[in-house]
This record gives structure tokens, sequence and C-alpha cells, in this order.
């Protein structure tokens, strides 16, 4: 039998200790479930240069298979190692902990699948052959015992998802019902299930799971209400909750995700925290915002009582939270954006949706690493976490507003820099040539290539490949092609961020340091550059730099613009893209906060970028944001009288309360309760318990809502804001107006009005006179 598939999990089965048996889930081309099985390959690690003894021991273990002499490179130099084969992979972690005490160990903390994977150097998608056989632990179409297994161009199948909601009783341990919607072929159908007690409705939903073999099982906030409650009872019951395709039962991972060998658990919550990162997390905020849509009304503080009163209306409900959570997966299109990073991380889906950046980085490195005989160390604690990286250089921005200002745009700068200077682990040595700005020395590339500047080479040049082949593309070809290549920058990207950080495997500070450094020196270099030839340059960050162009039209800037990027980029031997112009551009002053109006390229004309300001911050409540907003727009149009008078304006409608309630909402997120020092301090905290009092439920991570009722008290006083739900509190509009004059004054006071004039609706005349004795300009000075 032959099947192509693209690999959704993957785990092992472990009934015979002995011959352990690789198992990889996937979804073919025709939209079939399948389970794969792969035999004879074992698990393996390294030890350097071990001692005589820990060897003659383990020559008489009957749990390793085998020893053999290997030759790696490790921290500079060619090291005698052995390479000890098991017989089962759970026993690695034992191993490595006896061994780690004695000598260095390479390579034992490699997932079992993962190890495969990367031995046979497969993709996300493959063409299996093999014999076909009945298991009936398997809830799969197919089930393959593979002969063999290769890589295919990857595609993206038509995945099956199953989204569900429970509703409980409050008064007891107890789930009055399932509401279940599933997605298949286009199509979303819905049910329920209900039962005489928790077994019986446990029992009925393991069945529907079986009987549907979703690929996907999703729902809002399933990771830590849903599937927790439910498996407390079942565990309760002595009954478990069989729901994998391997018939086993889900696991915690990191205290956080869940596995489910061969099905994936995306939690539509979750996601849409990662993806859009929203400023209200409920469910019904979320799908008023992507959907138009909104839950039933049903109060779910009084869930018994409804439920008693009208089952019916309870169960519309929670299948309508099923419906919404799937429809919210399904329009963010996660379960897409991840398939695209399998496909270039080759790796499967469920590890890179469930997974950080630096397990990407691990199936494209130690695969390198392998290849070239490059020892690969074991991933480190966090406790190990030394001082920061000194980030991106930031040039001082004078307040004011500009014109024709052209925006210079590093081009996939901390990637770019690493090819460059040939920056890696395999090329830090103290006889290099290339000297970092921090004093790190490197090998050049005529004497060493390093291995991460090679692969994020080949990454480029695919990348630049598919973009091509993207111009030439239309419809779904078009999407597939640009899917790819944004996966490939996400990845290229998250190169520095693992080896900047503390516990990667590879990382080093010394290589961190330098990558940041190097990128500080070219952006300084780009300045000085354009300063030296007359041109004024108004603002600079990591991988941006802002000037004023000294024509006066839109054609001319574009030209002078592209003609700039082409000298720097022949100049610096880097690639700068000419990215924007802004007409007008306009900050007050401090670091990282400007805003302008997009005039060039075309496709973003009119567009008003935003950097820094409340616009952009989720915890600011909504009137923050608009009024903010409104006053860019007046200045950016050049009406400063008017942007006076709006903001004057709107601070008194503040204070008398003639603002909708629910523009003052404010959102943040609440990490575990214990975590914070003094919780009863914390606004966040206060509302969190306070949702919980009112019967909603509560996860650390989650993001609450509230509106400030009482500043005077001590701590603030504060109430929950659920979406949808009647407030019945009156607002402290004294302390909104205050953070409003707050925010506006970071504006207004460049044009002489400070939060007290806002405030007051009185200017202060002191202000101006103070500004001239420092000779701070205001923004006439700029028109």
């Amino acid at each position: 039998m032959q099947v192509k598939m693209r690999i959704l999990s993957g785990s092992y089965d472990r009934s015979d200790e002995k011959n352990v048996v690789v198992e990889l889930f996937g979804k073919t081309d025709d939209g079939k479930s399948v389970t794969v099985r792969y035999r004879n390959f074992k698990p393996y690690f390294y030890v350097v240069e071990p001692p005589e003894d820990l060897i003659s021991t383990w020559e008489r273990d009957p749990e390793i298979i085998r020893m053999d002499d290997v030759d790696l490179w490790v921290s500079g130099k060619i090291r005698k190692c052995k390479k000890i084969t098991l017989y089962s992979p759970w026993k690695v972690p034992n191993y490595r902990k006896i061994a780690g005490e004695r000598c260095q160990v390479l390579a034992a903390d490699i997932p079992f699948h993962h190890r495969f994977v990367y031995d046979l150097d497969l993709g996300s998608c493959i063409l299996v052959e093999g014999e076909e056989k009945k298991e009936k632990k398997y809830t799969t179409d197919y089930v393959i015992e593979a002969n063999s297994i290769k890589n295919v161009d990857p595609f993206i199948p038509d995945l099956k998802i199953l989204s569900f909601d429970i509703e409980n009783s409050i008064k007891e341990k107890k789930i009055l019902t399932i509401g279940i919607a599933i997605y298949e072929n286009g199509k979303i159908e819905t049910l329920h299930i209900e039962g005489n007690d928790n077994k019986d409705i446990i029992t009925k939903f393991i069945e529907i799971i079986k009987r549907e073999d979703p690929d996907v099982i999703t729902g809002y906030n399933i990771d830590g209400y849903d599937l927790p409650y439910i498996i407390e009872i079942a565990k309760d019951l002595k009954i478990g909750f069989p729901i994998a395709r391997d018939s086993s039962e889900p696991q915690r991972i990191m205290g956080q995700f869940w596995r489910v060998h061969g099905r994936i658990v995306a939690d539509a919550w979750w996601n849409v925290k990662r993806e859009i990162k929203p400023k209200q997390e409920t469910l019904n905020a979320v799908a008023k915002e992507l959907l138009g849509e909104e839950k039933f009304d049903v109060d779910r503080s009084r869930m018994d009582e409804e439920w008693n009163n009208d089952r019916e209306k309870v169960i519309q409900y929670c299948i309508n939270d099923a419906v919404l959570a799937l429809k919210i997966l399904m329009k963010i299109e996660v379960l897409r954006k991840y398939q695209d990073l399998s496909s270039v991380s080759k790796l499967p889906l469920d590890d890179v949706m469930n997974s950080g950046a630096s397990t990407l980085i691990d199936s494209i490195l130690i695969r390198e690493a392998d290849r070239n005989g490059i020892g690969v160390p074991l991933m480190m604690s966090q406790e190990e976490e030394e001082e920061r990286i000194e980030g991106g250089y930031v040039h001082t921005i004078e307040p004011g507003l500009y014109h024709w200002v052209c925006v210079l745009d590093f081009k996939s700068m901390y990637p770019s820099i690493i090819i460059k200077y040939n920056i890696c682990f395999t090329t830090l040595s103290k006889d290099g040539t290339i000297v970092s700005p921090s004093g790190a020395r490197f090998l050049s590339k005529n004497v060493k290539e390093g291995l991460v500047p090679k692969i994020l080479k080949d990454l480029m040049i695919q990348r630049d490949e598919i973009k091509e082949k993207m111009k030439n593309s239309t419809g779904e070809t078009r999407r597939y092609y640009d899917g790819l290549q944004q996966a490939i920058k996400i990845l290229m990207n998250s190169f520095y961020g693992v080896f900047a950080s503390s516990f990667y495997r590879f990382t080093n500070k010394e290589i961190g340091s330098s990558i940041t450094a190097f990128g500080r020196e070219t952006v300084k270099s780009v300045i000085n550059d354009l300063t030296e030839r007359g041109i004024k340059v108004v603002y600079g960050d990591t991988d941006s730099v802002f000037f004023i162009s000294p024509k006066q039209n839109l054609e001319d800037t574009v030209k002078f613009g592209m003609q700039i990027a082409e000298e720097i980029s022949k100049k610096e031997n880097l690639i700068f893209e000419f990215e924007q112009v802004l007409e007008p551009f306009f900050s007050h002053g401090a670091k990282k906060r400007y805003v302008g109006r997009v005039v060039f390229p075309p496709e973003e004309r009119g567009q008003i970028v935003v950097r820094g300001y409340e616009t952009r911050r989720t915890d600011s409540f909504d009137l923050q944001s608009e009024i903010l907003m409104e006053i860019f727009q007046l200045i950016l149009d050049g009406k400063l009288d008017e942007a006076k008078r709006r903001s004057k304006e709107i601070i008194d409608q503040v204070k008398k309360g003639q603002i909708p309630i629910e523009k003052l909402v404010i959102s943040r997120s609440v990490r575990d309760i214990k975590q914070y020092k003094n919780p009863d301090s914390m606004p966040n905290v206060q509302a969190a318990r306070k949702l919980q009092e009112m019967g909603y439920e509560f996860v650390p991570g989650m993001k609450v809502s509230w509106i400030v009722v009482n500043d005077r008290k001590s701590p603030q006083e504060v109430e929950p804001y659920v979406s949808g739900r009647p407030f019945t509190k009156k607002p402290d509009y004294e302390y909104y107006a205050r953070r409003l004059a707050e925010t506006l004054s970071r504006i207004t006071e460049v044009f002489e009005l400070d939060q007290n004039a806002l405030i007051t609706g009185k200017r202060q005349t002191t202000l101006f006179e103070e500004n001239k004795k420092k000779k701070k300009g205001t923004l006439e000075d700029f028109l």
C-alpha cells in the first residue's frame, strides 16, 4: 500500500519494550487519516570521553544494545565519544543523569520521534509504502507497517476539526451537557451530549471522538478548563479518557498544552491570544470583534437554576459556544499558518503549534550538525540565565512635525549580519580575524563557513525562489507560496532569538551580543553616512532609519529613497530596502514613539503608522486609543487649533460621564495569583477573583477586563466587565479624565498644553515661558 500524507504528530508504541515502534499520524491528500508504524529504529545518545569504569559497567547492562566509538566536534575541537544505543526511549533520561555526573553528555534530550524524523531527514509531508494492518487500538482509516518513507512536496490537507464546550453545575462536580461542532469538507454540523451521570456523558463523548476521528480538537479555553475538568472526573470514576488515535489518554505538556497522539489540541483562546492579542479575551468579546456574532444569553453564575428552568436554552448556549470557538479558530487561520511553518521547519504540525521557537531551530540545526560531525549539547536550565544582551540602537528623535520622510529598512537584519560576519558557535575562535564591536572573534568564511550562516543563506535563497514563483502565480497557488515565504521569514528571524536566550543548547553570550553589536554599528554607520551627505535623519531604531527627502513631491522622493537604498546597500554589503514615504511624520520626542501617514507604497497609501503610543497597548482603554488616533489625524492634517480644542473637549466629556461605559474597559493578563507578592493590591487580580465569584472560569494567563469605580480607595477598587452583560456600577470618571489627560499631554505639551491645562481647560502660560527658557521648540516651529 502507498499513501501520501502530511505528518500531524509523532509518538511511539512501547507495548514491546525490546521492539519499540515509531508512530507517525497524518492526513492524506485525499482526506484519509493514517497511522504509520516503523520498526527497528532505536534511541541513542553520546558521551564525551567517558571514564573506563562507566563503560565497563554499561558493557554488562542488558538495556544497552551497543556502544560505538565516534569522533565529534565539541567546543572547538575533535573529541573521542561513545554512541550509546538503547532499547527504550523512556530510559534515556536515567542514563543521561548517571553519565552527566561523570562526563559530558550529548543529544540525550531529543524527543524520540524527533530523532527519527531528523535521522531519516523527513519533511512535513511524506510518501509511505508498506503493508496495511488491522489494529483495533487505532481510530485512523489506515494503519500501515512501513517499509519505506520518502519526502514529497508539502501540501495542505483539509483537516477535520471538532470543537466542544462543557456546561457544568456550580453546586456540584457534575457535567450538565457537552456541545459539539464539527467542521469537515466546508460544512459545520452540531450535536450535544446529555446523560444520566458524568460517566454516561464522558463515555458518549469518547465514543463520538473515536467515531468522528477529528484531526484537531478545539474549544475556548479547553486547555485550562474543559479538558482538565473532564479528565479529573474521569480519573475519579476510574474510566480514563482515551481520546487519542492510539487509544491513549491526553498528556499535559509544560503545564499548558495537551498532547493527544494523532490529534492536535488547538485551543481557540490561546491561539487568539498569541496571534491577534485582543484587548478583551472573553469568547463573547472575541466573537464580536472577529465574527460579528455573540454568545447566547445565559447567566453562568446561576447555571443550575438555568438548567432546571430551561434545559434547551442551556444546550443551545453550549452548542453556540462550541460553534463560535470553531469559527474563531478558522477565522485566524492558524492551522494554515502552522502547516506552512511545519513545512519549512520539517516537523509534525503538533510540534510546531505547541512548542517554542527552539524546537523549530533544533529541527534544522541538529540535522546539519549531525551531517557535519558536530556534537549536540543538551538544553540548559532556565536557572542558568545570564545578564541581558544589549539591544538594538535607537537614534534620539526631536519633537516635531516633519514632511516627506523616507523609511529605510534593514532587510532580515540579524540573519543578514550572521551571514556577512560568519557568526556561529562553529566559527567562534580566538584565532578569528572577524572582530565584533563587543570583542568576540570569528573565523572568516574562507577559513571555515559557519553552520548557522550556511543554513540562513540557504533559507534566504529558498525564500527568494518562492517569492519569484509567487509573483507568477494567482489564487490558491499564490496563497500557498505566500504562506511558505512568510514561514521561512519567521524561521530565519527565530535564529537570533534562540541564540540570544539563556537556555538554548547552542547559546553563547558572545554570539548574541556580537549580532546586536554589529547591528548597532551598522545602523549608526548608515546614519553617519546620511548626515555627511547633508540629509537630516529624524529617527533610527533597531533595523530602520528615517530621513527627510530634499524633494518636495512624491515622485521625486520615491526616486531619491530608492537611490539612497541602493547606495547604502552597496556600501554596507547588506540589503537595505526603501520601505515607505511618510507625509507627514510626527513625534513628541520620546524614543520609539512616532506617527506618520503613508503615501508610498501605493497599496498602503492613507494608512496611519503608529508606534509606541497607547493605540498599540492592549492594557489601554478604548477611549485612549480612539481619541489618540483622532488627535493624530488632526495633527497630520495640520489642524493644530482643532487638535487642542478636541483634546480639552474630550477630557471635559469624560469628567461629566458623557462617554459610553464600554470605552473605559481596561484589560490585562493575570498570572497564577500565588506568583504575586501583593495580589490584593493588583486590579487585575481583584477583577479575576470577582469573576470567579460570578461563576466564570479563570486560568492563569487569561486576560480579564474591568472598570475602575473608585481610585480614591487603597487599593484601587475595580469591577469586572463582561462583554454582553450589563454593567451596573458607576465608573470613577475623575480617574479616567486624569489618565486620558496624562496620555494626551505627551503630545499636546509640544504645543503648550500640559496635563493640568487639559483637565482645567486653562492654558498654562508658565509652560510656554519655561519652554522658551529651555529653547524647546513647539509644534508650530516645525510647520
